[in-house]
């Protein structure tokens, strides 16, 4: 019986709406990959430990408080206990509790079992999240691959963990091996974004799309990947994206305003026009859509509306980064 410790991480864009034109790109990564409890309780020549057996159901149960309880005495009764070791660390984990301990125990589960991958995919998740310990993440991985070189989760997470270092290359290969033997969604999404994040962004476009496509019913995520693409110059698969995310949820200013960019960037300026339009009509104050009218009007050569949205971006908030640039361009700069 398999049993998810907890929801992947990689994919955390709901909520992403946060569009505004200087905006930075989003963080696409707040913890990755937490493993299933390992589908056999104990080897067939082990000993019996009905106290593990009982705390292995409860864990799969999602029952992590009553389990400790259990999986405490399993150890007390065979203290070199992989599995036992591993619930537990689970457990203390997923109830809130010390973070060094659970460390600790999924330490000791690797110790007694090297090849126990999925306490070394947890405690490399604990070790890749803020404050990132990549070298650390690294330092498990690795061993654990040495057992299971084709595991897609472990090599995801060595893939993250490389990222952060900035060493692309491995990165990359280690998101490959994950890709070839199971490509999810969120895989193709954290290489995509790690790619980006590095300013490889001409190799990142056919992985976020396909992320993308994964996702046609998520407009928070299709607006997030859409503005991702802007560095790889994939501005039709950006409108296409943002009609889809649009279609779904009509009527938000920043996807308007993202969606003019890109059809700004395809030359389509009339077009772009009335998206920054609708953006206004669906928020006046939204100051992006008053520089980015402001700037579509000027480039039609229609000088005199265009410097009143310019002046109206300024007027919403003349220090911040658009306020500024609309001043600017007020003049002549």
């Amino acid at each position: 019986m398999a049993f998810q410790a907890s929801s992947l991480r990689l994919l955390s864009v709901l909520g992403l709406l946060a569009l505004a034109a200087c905006g930075a790109t989003p963080t696409a990564v707040d913890r990755p990959l937490d493993a299933d409890p390992p589908l056999t309780d104990t080897p067939p020549a082990a000993k019996k430990n009905p106290e593990l057996d009982q705390g292995a159901e409860l864990v799969k149960g999602g029952k992590f408080a009553e389990a400790i309880p259990h999986l405490k005495a399993a150890l007390d009764v065979d203290p070199k206990s992989a599995n036992a070791a591993f619930y537990l660390a689970l457990s203390t984990e997923q109830t809130g509790g010390d973070k060094a301990e659970a460390e600790h125990l999924y330490r000791q589960a690797l110790t007694f079992d090297p090849g126990l991958s999925e306490a070394a995919q947890n405690l490399a998740a604990m070790y890749l999240t803020d404050p990132a310990r990549p070298d650390d993440a690294i330092s498990v991985l690795e061993p654990a691959l040495k057992s299971a070189p084709d595991d897609a989760a472990l090599n995801a997470n060595l893939g993250f963990a490389y990222g952060l270092k900035g060493d692309v290359d491995r990165a990359s290969a280690a998101y490959e091996r994950s890709l070839k033997k199971d490509p999810t969604v969120q895989t193709e999404f954290a290489y995509g974004t790690m790619l980006s994040e590095n300013k490889r962004a001409d190799a990142a476009v056919p992985h976020l799309l396909k992320a993308a496509a994964g996702l046609n019913d998520d407009p928070a995520s299709l607006a997030t990947i859409a503005r991702m693409l802007g560095p790889g110059k994939a501005f039709d698969d950006c409108v296409r994206l943002l009609d889809r995310a649009i279609t779904l949820k009509p009527g938000i200013a920043e996807l308007l305003v993202r969606r003019g960019v890109c059809k700004h960037e395809l030359k389509k300026e009339k077009e772009a026009a009335e998206d920054f339009a609708a953006a206004l009509k669906a928020d006046p104050k939204f100051q992006a859509a008053h520089y980015y009218l402001g700037m579509s009007l000027l480039a039609q050569s229609k000088k005199t509306e265009g410097r009143k949205e310019l002046k109206k971006a300024v007027d919403l908030g003349k220090e911040t980064p658009i306020g500024k640039q609309a001043q600017q361009k007020l003049d002549g700069k």
